[in-house]
């Protein structure tokens, strides 16, 4: 069967300006497909169960894949595999529906995408997008857009507050490329500031692009300084007081190569009494453009955006991170589905460095981003449960029975997946990765591979979490392993009155070519504790080559209250 996915580029996922300042919740660019049926997740930090207690929390990622039109505009589960994914959501804050031409102004994020972000606690932003002039941009689609009432008041503001509400997403990212006037562009700051006065009042967001002056010429300033900061806070009183919001955040463009730019950004929005973490300093990771290469050149730009290792100056804008995925000097997975190793490979090392292991620092190669942005967490209330499902598979299984052999892809399926991705306490002995072969349920198990040394215990931290544990508590594991003899697997919970403790609990008992459930019940020492962490940890009296051990599925629950499947 040929393989294939329904990407919508029109309406209602890409709307005109006219059907923008036309649109109604029942009108005929407006669809419930795209309304996102999960809300915004909390999330927590702990510095106790942070492989580096010393980094800070305060800068934050927005995270920009180029074209997420053309990756994600799909509702309900799609025939293909190989469809573009994201599996690393504890380390982002921000997901924006990057896209847009000339005449596609208005770029709405899909819901399964929305649910997925919105499950792992991670905020997204519709776009709206006006084109350089080189490539049809014009002052009479700005002038269109920026139209007001008799009271003054501009009419789209309206349209745009309510398809936030209507589709549940967090924000708007303004993304104003076009050459222009002044008086345009000052209608243009206005808007922004309305805008952003009854987004926040509603909990949402509103992000400028650094790219057009007050003036109306577009010039690109790569870091805060007065020409673009009135559009983040400004002075309207002429008084010196800046007393005027203008918008939430800045996404700063990517010309710059040294530290001094994302210090200039720090000292103007303490200038201005800003966070200088509302201040997301770009960096384009295409290969061959302004950042590139992260693999070659993430340790330097990630390093220009710090004072020391543990002292950002800004907030990070990952622009075309979507290179893991469609650009080949990392993957061809856009081409061909076989290559899903080398996609999560990269995805992986981006986040977690050439040895694809958070717990520890690399001694050569891009460190991963986890060397500088601890990660965060949604995982607090019980039931928690999880089949480590990616969203896509080239199988389905129900309760360990294959039930599909088509090719699938759904990220609204997308399971909590591991905050930690991989982090084994030693590196060069065993590995992690996506099983699509072999799943409890969904599309994929969590398969542990490698050789396992003899008299040595090695951990796989896999989540941060913050579970009360009542009387009742009790955790699952789903497993799976051809290795019994002389090995040993156990569950470890860390608790956060005790963060350097772990405590282990035997899962394997004896071979199992069908998945197994282990039941662990909690007794009355752990009462009333929080668990801070969950792990794995592997043993053997004699060294296993070729050792392997999948996981299916964990469950964290009181006894009988109902999980998710």
């Amino acid at each position: 069967m040929h393989s294939y996915s329904q990407i919508i580029n029109t309406a209602p996922y890409i709307l005109t300006v006219d059907e923008l300042k036309q649109w109604t919740t029942t009108g005929p660019t407006a669809s419930t497909d795209l309304i996102a049926t999960v809300n915004l997740a909390p999330r927590f930090t702990n510095t106790a169960t942070q492989f580096n207690p010393d980094l800070t929390n305060d800068m934050q990622i927005a995270y920009l894949p180029d074209g997420m039109n053309n990756f994600g505009n799909y509702f309900g589960e799609q025939s293909q595999f190989n469809l573009y994914n994201f599996t690393h959501w504890a380390y982002l804050d921000k997901l924006v529906w990057f896209g847009g031409t000339a005449s596609q102004t208005v770029q709405l994020p899909s819901s399964p995408w929305t649910n997925a972000a919105h499950k792992n606690g991670v905020k997204v932003f519709g776009n709206v997008f006006f084109a350089p002039t080189a490539f049809g941009g014009a002052t009479a689609t700005l002038t269109n857009f920026l139209e007001q009432d008799l009271d003054g008041h501009f009419v789209v503001i309206p349209r745009m507050i309510a398809m936030m509400q209507y589709y549940n997403f967090d924000g708007w990212f303004i993304n104003q490329e076009t050459a222009t006037n002044a008086t345009t562009a000052v209608l243009m700051h206005d808007f922004v500031r309305d805008l952003t006065e009854q987004a926040e009042a509603l909990g949402k967001e509103v992000m400028w692009y650094d790219a057009m002056r007050l003036n109306g010429a577009v010039g690109w300033q790569n870091r805060l300084n007065a020409v673009n900061s009135p559009f983040v806070q400004d002075d309207q009183n002429l008084d010196g007081s800046l007393e005027t919001r203008v918008s939430s955040s800045i996404f700063i463009n990517f010309f710059w190569s040294s530290n001094a730019f994302p210090t200039a950004s720090r000292t103007r929005a303490n200038l201005i009494g800003r966070s200088s973490f509302d201040v997301f300093t770009g960096a384009d990771i295409w290969p061959g453009r302004n950042q590139g290469n992260f693999e070659t050149n993430g340790n330097t730009f990630m390093t220009n955006l710090h004072e020391n290792a543990t002292t950002p100056f800004t907030s990070l804008g990952l622009f075309a991170p979507n290179c893991v995925y469609n650009n080949s000097t990392f993957s061809n997975f856009n081409n061909d589905p076989t290559d899903y190793a080398s996609f999560y490979n990269a995805e992986n090392h981006l986040f977690s460095g050439v040895d694809n292991n958070p717990a520890l620092v690399d001694a050569i190669g891009f460190k991963g981003l986890s060397n500088w942005i601890p990660e965060a967490s949604v995982i607090s209330t019980l039931p928690f449960e999880t089949n480590f499902c990616t969203g896509h598979g080239t199988k389905k299984f129900s309760n360990g029975i294959q039930i599909g052999s088509e090719s699938w892809h759904h990220i609204n399926e997308q399971d909590l997946l591991p905050t930690w991705q991989f982090a084994f306490s030693e590196n060069n002995n065993l590995t992690a990765n996506w099983d699509f072969q072999k799943a409890y349920n969904k599309g994929n198990s969590l398969k542990v591979t490698g050789d396992l040394p003899a008299n040595a215990s090695i951990e796989l931290m896999l989540y941060k979490t913050k579970l009360l544990v009542t009387a009742e508590t009790q955790i699952d594991v789903v497993w799976q392993s051809a290795f019994a003899d002389n090995t040993m697997v156990k569950l470890i919970l860390v608790f956060a009155d005790q963060p350097d403790q772990k405590y282990e609990f035997q899962i394997n008992e004896g071979v199992a070519t069908d998945w197994i459930k282990k039941t662990i019940t909690l007794d009355s020492f752990f009462t009333g504790r929080e668990i801070a962490a969950i792990g794995l940890g592997f043993q053997s009296i004699e060294a296993v080559p070729s050792y392997s051990f999948s996981v299916g599925n964990l469950k964290v629950y009181d006894e009988g209250a109902m999980g998710i499947t």
